[in-house]
């Protein structure tokens, strides 16, 4: 498994529909609510100073009324980097897993029939005011989750679970570049968690993606999430870690 070009997937995946690129560091804008689309992505060489390209970026993410966050993953290309922020007061938070599992060792024995209705939503905008209302976004980060959807290069899947009465109870979004599968923005409205609406939704996702031609499951949880043990049933394993850095008034 080539883990750097998962992590180009990944990005990929969240691309902001606003950034910019300062001297190597991929600059997210966009005003959604991930953090992976509104962080900063030092992923490539830098030939300027480190004090020029950081007052660069503040500015940006000053002017667009966004906290300055840094994603720090095994890749970047300045290993310093991390212990750099630290001294500077930028406190890690958010540590996170991503996951991944090749499709030919997928375990979907343990999934219960779905008892709710599996509804794929083809309107992305509409997809984005349901996945939004369902996470408590505001408005603005509704339109920028649809906006980045609209424009992203990958094939984006949005897929909800409905309850008898109608409720949305249950979502998940994929999204697909290459052979490879991202499981994003999964969720179950507390009402209804631990009845198999999540697992269900997955084991149809990734079933959809399979048929397709995907070859390869990943996704990303934070590493405190109880949801692990529902990817973990699937075959999802730790393949790399990562975490955040801001100030602290801006770790959030």
């Amino acid at each position: 498994m080539n883990l750097r070009r998962l992590e180009e997937i990944s990005q990929n995946a969240s691309r902001p529909d606003r950034g910019l690129m300062i001297d190597g560091w991929s600059v997210g804008l966009s005003p959604g609510l991930a953090k992976r689309s509104r962080c900063i992505n030092p992923f490539y060489p830098s030939t300027r100073h480190f004090d020029e390209n950081l007052a660069a970026a503040r500015s940006a993410y000053a002017e667009n009324d966004l906290p300055c966050i840094f994603r720090i993953t095994p890749f970047i290309f300045d290993p310093t980097l991390d212990a750099r922020l630290d001294s500077l007061g930028y406190v890690k938070f958010d540590p996170a897993l991503v996951q991944a599992v090749p499709l030919r060792d997928v375990h979907f024995d343990h999934v219960r029939p779905c008892t709710g209705r599996i509804l794929h939503q083809s309107d992305l905008a509409l997809a984005a005011a349901w996945v939004g209302e369902m996470r408590g976004d505001d408005a603005r980060e509704i339109a920028g989750l649809a906006e980045r959807w609209r424009l992203s290069a990958a094939r984006v899947s949005t897929d909800f679970v409905f309850d008898a009465s109608g409720n949305r109870v249950a979502r998940s979004v994929s999204i697909v570049e290459e052979a490879h599968v991202g499981i994003f923005d999964v969720g179950t409205a507390e009402a209804h968690r631990n009845r198999g609406h999540a697992s269900a939704l997955l084991a149809h996702q990734v079933r959809a993606a399979m048929a397709a031609g995907a070859t390869m499951a990943y996704l990303q949880v934070k590493a405190d999430n109880p949801a692990r043990q529902t990817y973990e049933r699937f075959g999802f394993r730790t393949v790399y870690e990562y975490w955040y850095r801001a100030l602290p008034g801006d770790a959030r």
